[in-house]
């Protein structure tokens, strides 16, 4: 085999790769995508496979595969999924570091996202909070409070009503100062001209919902997320529409933003995000004003945008019921410290 992976469709070569690593595999999950074909009636042909590329195979759905250089590791994964194997050559291990990295304990989902980190498939930016503490009217909310949020992670922050998360997230944003220490997004400290430059790459979801009838339209509001770049109308309108189809909220476009559902204002408030690139997305209550409906498909939705998109995401909420179905890692804002 010349290329060191090869897709087939009913003995048609219909992809090809020559990169090297995973990363064809990865070229092959966008490629899926943009020709809408049903994975597991392709033939995957590959140089190596190991545990890794064995679980990223299965994730994209296909069935069939022939590997030149076959890692035992990568059987159980292939046989627990049903997953038709041939190979040329079978070893015990590969060398490869990654291999390693991957336990018994990952679900499919976390083997996927520890992937496209390694990868670096993410969009998300770090975030670290260092010894950082807030004084409002003489009392200390944020004390000494330490965070450290790697490029396209998620948390939870939990806390009762007055334990400091909404102060968290303004300091986050540059909004309130500090008596001591320092938030640093990517490589810029917040307050700083570097970051006055990037705050772009910040998205943020207020627990509030428009209380007035402004007449502005849901897509007139996405667009406000390229307010500060000078682009063309025609690349504006193309952003505008791909980020408000990738949150479900395309069909909303000409409807006015303050008679949308809670739920559909979240979406649209989503896709404002989107469409400004935003590599870090804070929500601060996000399901306040949600019915149970609109609750479930929020969650639906930060969900497959952690999968896809893999943006860092923080998230702060006493509704400890409704962040228990995004499975992400949680820590609990408690005397002005995270625990």
């Amino acid at each position: 085999m010349e290329h060191s992976l090869v897709l087939f469709h009913n003995d048609q070569q219909i992809f090809f790769s020559d990169e090297h690593w995973l990363y064809p595999l990865f070229e092959v999950e966008q490629f899926l995508k943009e020709q809408s074909i049903s994975a597991n009636e392709l033939l995957l042909k590959d140089k190596i496979a190991g545990k890794a590329a064995a679980s990223l195979i299965v994730r994209l759905g296909i069935r069939h595969c022939y590997i030149e250089l076959l890692s035992e590791r990568a059987i159980p994964v292939f046989e627990k999924y049903g997953v038709k194997y041939s190979y040329q050559k079978l070893v015990d291990h590969i060398q490869c570091r990654t291999e390693d990295l991957i336990t018994d304990k990952m679900t499919m989902e976390e083997t996927y996202l520890f992937l496209r980190k390694r990868a670096g498939k993410v969009q998300g930016v770090s975030l670290k909070i260092n010894s950082f503490s807030v004084d409002i009217a003489g009392k200390q909310i944020l004390d000494n409070l330490e965070l450290d949020l790697g490029r396209g992670e998620q948390l939870v922050v939990q806390g009762e009503n007055g334990s400091g998360k909404t102060t968290l997230i303004r300091s986050i944003l540059g909004l309130i100062p500090s008596i001591n220490g320092s938030i640093t997004i990517g490589e810029e400290v917040v307050g700083s001209t570097g970051w006055q430059k990037n705050r772009v790459q910040t998205g943020y979801l207020n627990q509030e919902t428009i209380k007035n009838n402004f007449p502005i339209t849901a897509a007139e509001v996405v667009a406000i997320g390229l307010s500060s770049q000078k682009i063309p109308e025609t690349e504006r309108a193309y952003r505008v529409e791909l980020a408000m189809r990738k949150t479900g909220s395309f069909h909303l476009k000409s409807k006015l933003f303050h008679q949308l559902s809670g739920g559909e204002k979240q979406r649209v408030s989503l896709a404002r995000c989107l469409c400004q690139n935003a590599r870090l997305l804070l929500l601060d209550e996000p399901t306040s004003y949600l019915d149970e409906k609109g609750r479930e498909e929020l969650g639906e939705l930060l969900i497959d945008l952690s999968k896809n998109e893999a943006p860092t995401m923080l998230l702060v909420s006493h509704d400890s019921g409704w962040t228990d179905q995004l499975k992400w890692h949680s820590k609990t804002l408690k005397g002005g410290k995270l625990w």
